[in-house]
């Protein structure tokens, strides 16, 4: 019995844009060529450039059969079944070459194709070179080349493409029409993945194709590539994207946003030991946080608050800092951390050494050390609306009323209750403004905060969880407000790990040494 294996075509392969009007992301690009093709008015020399994986081949190629097909359409696109697109799509059409300037980078190569440029085509209307990476190429070979982009034959025409352009010399720029590709957008690449998930056959959450379309970068053909090593294994989640790639989960990114805005120093240092347990990969966590940093400075740019948005771009700059350090960090961790202790409100100095003396380590703090927050236990109110609170009864005549005072005592249950470690960050900077018969406000100290429980998501959350913990049906109101938290609460010595707090006799980075002793 004769075995055989079937050929499997690569997704990036399988799928390749065969027409203008399927090339994604590159609108700019397609328009013009539309038009020249239409009025028979293209160049002899084009020069494609862009990060990979954004269509600088497929769109040559489309060109290439453009230019050559018998039955080409009023809009300028290739038929793709005439004999010469049929040639041209299996490789087999002689009059169009494709170079690999990678390996094929000297001058023997360009002489080879100034000798064979001068015959006229054997099949097609004109000859097409493509020359790919061609920054790759020899000083030598790209002055080889030189004159015959000056004056090439009536019927050749060459499509140069680089992800490089700065390393073409600028003789050869000069002879080009250039166009630059622009890196599709994360929105165009799940929206593909999602067709392809479809047409494979592989099960898939939108948010785990945009997770893939977010590490992508911009390229189609490693999104597409991911997705086709994902599909193999089976359902497409996000945690399996984040599994399979070494990512961290979107919840983990935005509780370490949580605790590196509200200055929660500990509670960072607790996610990047996580992290570095769980085997993740630091430098793209790293730049995940700077991403949501951006959109954060971004948004404070267009609310008009600019000095909320120099602040986060303080906060942007360590950790681009932190990003360098990784790739170099004798311990994986450590540019991390020196980042968090730094953004998390700590000034650390070190006293100049002279040469010859006996190396001392002095850190000093500035006065303005890490806001001591309350403790889940300790809910901020004020305190007119408390004693007016006090007054009343906890048994409302209403059975369906909320007592403010019952409310502050359970309050540390319903931060226990929560699912979203974000959302529990989030809510320990909130107080209980009120409390109006079914309906419970609360007040939120910073529009990041507001702008994140807004969300029907944590709203849905919130009201479910209260709704449980007080035993009655409730509606939860968000408002913004200037929060003065009461003092901490005393630590509960019965579970240390989880109330433990930095001694006054310590500084922070003592205090955070022993915690990570004890495992946290």
């Amino acid at each position: 019995m004769e075995f055989r294996l079937s050929t499997i075509v690569s997704f990036y392969r399988k799928y390749r844009p065969q027409k203008l009007a399927e090339v994604i992301g590159q609108e700019h690009v397609c328009r013009t060529f539309r038009n020249a093709l239409q009025r028979s008015a293209l160049a002899h020399a084009y020069l494609f450039s862009g990060s990979r994986g954004t269509g600088k081949t497929s769109m040559a190629r489309i060109i290439a059969r453009a230019l050559n097909c018998e039955n080409i359409s009023k809009e300028g696109e290739p038929c793709n079944e005439c004999s010469v697109c049929h040639d041209a799509l299996t490789g087999r059409l002689i009059d169009l070459i494709e170079i690999d300037a990678a390996s094929n980078r000297g001058i023997d190569e360009i002489r080879e194709l100034k000798e064979k440029i001068i015959f006229a085509p054997s099949r097609a209307k004109v000859k097409i070179y493509i020359i790919d990476e061609v920054h790759m190429l020899t000083k030598e070979a790209f002055n080889a080349l030189l004159k015959t982009l000056e004056e090439p034959p009536d019927h050749a025409y060459f499509i140069l493409a680089t992800t490089e352009a700065h390393r073409v010399p600028e003789t050869i720029l000069s002879r080009c029409q250039r166009f630059d590709f622009h890196r599709i957008s994360i929105d165009e690449i799940t929206d593909h993945l999602l067709v392809i998930s479809e047409k494979e056959n592989i099960v898939s959450s939108k948010e785990a194709l945009r997770l893939i379309a977010n590490q992508a970068a911009g390229g189609m053909r490693d999104a597409l590539g991911m997705l086709e090593q994902l599909g193999a294994g089976g359902e497409v989640t996000v945690e399996a994207v984040a599994k399979n790639l070494g990512l961290t989960r979107p919840a983990t990114v935005e509780e370490f946003m949580f605790a590196i805005l509200f200055r929660k120093l500990l509670v960072a240092l607790k996610i990047i030991d996580g992290l570095v347990r769980e085997g993740v990969n630091l430098i793209q966590f790293n730049k995940n946080v700077l991403v949501k940093l951006r959109e954060q400075m971004l948004q404070k740019i267009a609310e008009n608050k600019i000095s909320e948005a120099k602040s986060t771009l303080a906060i942007i700059n360590e950790f681009m800092r932190a990003g360098e350090d990784l790739k170099t960090a004798i311990i994986p961790q450590l540019p991390l951390e020196i980042a968090v202790i730094l953004v998390c409100g700590e000034k650390i100095t070190t006293q100049p050494i002279a040469v010859g003396q006996k190396v001392k380590k002095e850190f000093s703090f500035s006065s303005q050390s890490v806001q001591q927050k309350s403790s889940p236990d300790s809910v901020g109110v004020s305190s007119q609306v408390e004693k007016e609170e006090l007054k009343k009864s906890v048994s409302s005549q209403d059975s369906n009323a909320i007592s403010f005072t019952f409310v502050k005592k359970v309050f540390p249950q319903v931060l226990e209750k929560l699912k979203t470690a974000s959302l529990k960050l989030a809510l320990k900077e909130c107080s209980v403004l009120r409390t109006e018969d079914s309906v419970l406000t609360l007040g939120v100290g910073s529009d990041f905060l507001l702008e994140r429980l807004s969300t029907a998501e944590a709203k849905n959350e919130l009201t479910e969880v209260f709704s449980m913990v007080l035993d009655s049906s409730i509606q939860v109101s968000l408002e913004r407000a200037e929060i003065k938290l009461a003092p901490a609460a005393p630590a509960d010595t019965s579970s240390p790990k989880l109330t433990k707090e930095p001694s006054k006799k310590k500084n922070l980075v003592e205090a955070a040494s022993d915690l990570f002793e004890e495992g946290w």
